[in-house]
């Protein structure tokens, strides 16, 4: 039997020290064991002796005072007040009264006695001091209580009632009193009436209140019925003797059959609860016509068994002493002889540390002082070896450490998106290029299948993942794959997508890399090409167009000019004004047009100069103020301080701004307002101007196309569709941007941003005329 297995993963010192421990102590501890089982039944035993003899004391003491009562009262209904029943004439002479109040001037049990008639009469009332009712209180009511109780008692036989008497003094509160009653028959064994005694309950049982030292608890008297005739905590202080039902039944303390057991006539000792002992024993009054009554004593178990909790205690400490002492030495003894193994151990672990070897300084004269020896040896050939390891470990770990913050820097600062998957496809790896291009922090990602948030939903997008597994199964990598991935605000953004399978050298996967490169700027510069191509495409039609229909348009122009002075000399007020009125506007219409499509198709080459945006705004509001007011519209100016100079045209940036303001005042109808706002960009290396209307807005569907060439949603009549076509032309020439929005308040906003460095435009100039 291998006796190590008994104990856990404890180190020998302690399991030698628990061996020694059990040897000394395991013979103690089984004669302490059975000694305390022979003491504690003892106590047991000697503490329900004692709470028997205390209730022994107690019945005894009652019984003798009921006893005694019972004989006092007999005695006097023979001796004195029978004469009341049997010669009334002889009584009256008051000789009988006499007698009964001298003896009961030496009675310090019974209070008062009275004769009762059959018929309830009170026919007398004698107390101690010789005192007697008057003659119109001898009808009392308890009288008749009492003839009716004498009435059903067979000769020989008396009762005790506890009954509650009328004090002495008006005012003060009733006397609690056991009655003793004694029937009185003639020789012919003829009723007569009874004479009954009053006793103090407090002198007649108080014994009950004083008769219990040695174990506190609850005393009680109770009739065959289970009814109270004292109770210790309920009636202590005697304040009624006859309390409420539910304070004087003894069902209320126990249960029904411990109850029954109580008032079965018997002795005994018996626990009633987890927490309280009851001994109860029987009263004999051998002449009394009410069954034998019951005194009882409850005591908790915590008082009962208070002898053995402190013999307990007590052996506790002094086994615990001795635990103790027999603990020490046993410690003492193990460490002695695991001191050597200790040091062994240190030795083996300061070897495994790397340190320098040391003396063991083990002297047992025994195997283990030779084992210190060998392993001194060991040791000693082992830190030679290690030496030449570390030195060959530090030059692998400098070169390693080199190639891993190359590889390091490169990814972390890599313009690419470079995500390292595991066989799960779940994200371990997650660079700076990755946070940027997809919005995601790397804590939010790592741990999550990639596909689940950055793959698009639908049929495309499940083919497209079955082609990529196919190909990834196949050759092992997708190189340059043109795709788009989910962003985290809802985006799709045009990717290349490079994807890698890792393996080891068994061919299991371990897991993959990708590279994501963002191929936006890509598709907005091929996006900016086809635009140009456009542009240019309608900017020399434009210009042909301008060319062929101006001259004629001048001389429509000047045709119509003589037709109105002749109509106004010669038929004033002719229709033909009219009709010349509408040449005269769509000639006009016309040559804004050809102007327009000048501005968009020419360009000059000279080169940018300053320009003060503050002073531009306020020109061209001043300029339009007048022509907004004509409308029933509200011009609001808002230039903020401190806006340096931009390099560009004057001329090409008030026409933007004027455009934007005739867009708005177009957009607004009477009694809007139009707004104009210059102020710097919120990085500060940027001047936004912002203009504002409170019309109906753009709509969401339209905002992409209002600023192609000739798209226009005024009708054919109001617009061209080329004003917002040269803003974007003129903003991005100045390499800014452009873009509508919606107010909170209503309306809508242009707002464009120009940058305020001009060493880095590629200038070219438009020309107006």
């Amino acid at each position: 039997m291998n006796l190590n297995k008994l104990f856990g993963r404890l180190p020998i010192r302690r399991k030698l020290g628990i061996a020694f421990a059990a040897l000394a102590l395991g013979p103690v501890a089984l004669v302490a064991a059975m000694a305390t089982q022979v003491i504690v039944a003892h106590l047991y035993q000697t503490a329900q002796r004692t709470l028997e003899h205390d209730l022994e004391t107690v019945r005894s003491q009652t019984e003798r005072a009921l006893r005694q009562a019972e004989q006092d009262v007999t005695y006097l209904s023979e001796a004195a007040l029978g004469a009341f029943l049997r010669t009334p004439g002889a009584a009256a002479a008051g000789g009988p009264a006499r007698l009964a109040a001298v003896f009961l001037a030496h009675d310090s049990v019974l209070f008062q006695t009275k004769v009762i008639a059959l018929d309830g009469t009170v026919l007398a009332t004698v107390r101690a001091d010789g005192a007697q009712a008057p003659p119109d209180s001898r009808e009392a009511p308890e009288g008749i209580l009492y003839a009716l109780h004498a009435a059903s008692l067979p000769p020989g036989q008396h009762l005790l009632l506890p009954v509650e008497l009328r004090p002495p003094v008006p005012g003060s509160s009733p006397l609690p009193a056991v009655a003793i009653l004694v029937p009185v028959w003639d020789a012919a064994g003829k009723a007569l009436g009874s004479v009954v005694g009053e006793a103090y309950a407090s002198v007649l049982f108080g014994g009950l209140e004083q008769g219990s030292p040695q174990l506190r608890g609850v005393t009680g008297l109770v009739s065959p019925e289970g009814l109270f005739l004292y109770h210790s905590e309920r009636k202590r202080h005697w304040g009624s003797l006859l309390a409420p039902h539910a304070d004087v039944a003894l069902q209320d303390d126990f249960l029904p059959a411990e109850a029954a057991d109580i008032v079965s006539g018997r002795t005994k000792t018996t626990p009633v609860s987890e927490d309280r002992i009851v001994s109860f024993q029987p009263l004999q009054l051998g002449s009394s016509a009410i069954g034998p009554l019951t005194v009882y004593r409850v005591v908790p178990t915590t008082a009962f068994y208070a002898p053995v909790r402190r013999f307990l205690g007590w052996a506790g400490v002094a086994g615990g002493a001795v635990f103790l002492v027999v603990l020490g030495l046993a410690a003492t003894a193990a460490r002695q002889f695991t001191q050597p193994i200790y040091r062994l151990r240190e030795a083996v672990a300061r070897l495994a540390r790397g340190e320098a070897e040391g003396s063991l300084a083990i002297e047992t004269n025994d195997e283990l002082e030779d084992l210190a020896a060998d392993f001194a040896a060991m040791a000693h050939s082992l830190s030679q070896y290690r030496h030449q390891l570390e030195q060959l470990v530090t030059e692998r770990t400098r070169a390693l450490r080199q190639t891993h913050a190359e590889l390091a820097d490169i990814l972390a600062n890599s313009a690419d998106a470079i995500i390292g998957l595991d066989s799960e496809r779940r994200v371990r790896v997650w660079n700076r290029g990755a946070e940027q291009l997809f919005g995601y922090a790397q804590p939010e990602v790592l741990g999550r299948e990639l596909d689940t948030f950055l793959l698009p939903r639908g049929p495309a997008a499940e083919r497209e993942l079955a082609f990529i597994h196919r190909e990834l199964a196949r050759h092992g990598a997708v190189v340059n794959h043109q795709t788009k991935r989910l962003a985290k605000d809802g985006r799709l953004i045009p990717v290349s997508l490079t994807l890698t399978s890792l393996q080891d050298e068994t061919g299991r996967l371990l897991g993959s890399s990708a590279i994501l490169r963002d191929t936006s700027a890509q598709a907005r510069l091929e996006e900016q090409m086809r635009r140009s191509e456009r542009i240019a495409a309608v900017s020399v039609m434009a210009a042909g167009l301008a060319h062929e229909i101006n001259n004629p348009l001048a001389i429509i122009a000047n045709r119509v000019e003589c037709m109105e002075r002749e109509v106004v000399q010669r038929c004033p007020g002719c229709f033909l004004d009219g009709d010349l009125a509408v040449l005269r506007e769509h000639t006009a219409r016309l040559s804004a047009l050809t102007r327009d499509l000048l501005r968009l198709a020419r360009d000059d080459d000279s080169g940018p100069a300053p320009v003060f945006l503050a002073e531009m705004a306020r020109r061209v509001a001043g300029l339009l103020e007048h022509t907004l007011a004509a409308r029933g519209l509200q011009l609001d100016v808002e230039v903020g301080e401190g806006i340096p100079p931009l390099a560009g045209s004057e001329r090409a940036l008030e026409t933007v701004c004027m455009n934007l303001l005739l867009n708005a005042a177009d957009a607004t109808p009477a009694g809007g307002s139009v707004g104009l706002t210059m102020r710097a960009g919120p990085s500060g290396d940027a001047v936004e101007l912002e203009v504002w209307d409170t019309g109906p807005g753009v709509p969401p569907e339209l905002r992409r196309r209002i600023f192609e060439p000739f798209f226009t949603t005024k009708g054919a009549t109001k617009g061209t569709g080329l004003g917002l076509a040269v803003c974007r032309n003129v903003v991005e020439r100045h390499h800014g941007e452009i873009w509508v929005e919606d107010r909170p308040e209503g309306g809508s906003r242009f707002i464009v941003s120009l940058p305020l460095r001009a060493e880095e435009f590629s200038w070219r100039q438009p020309a107006y005329s």
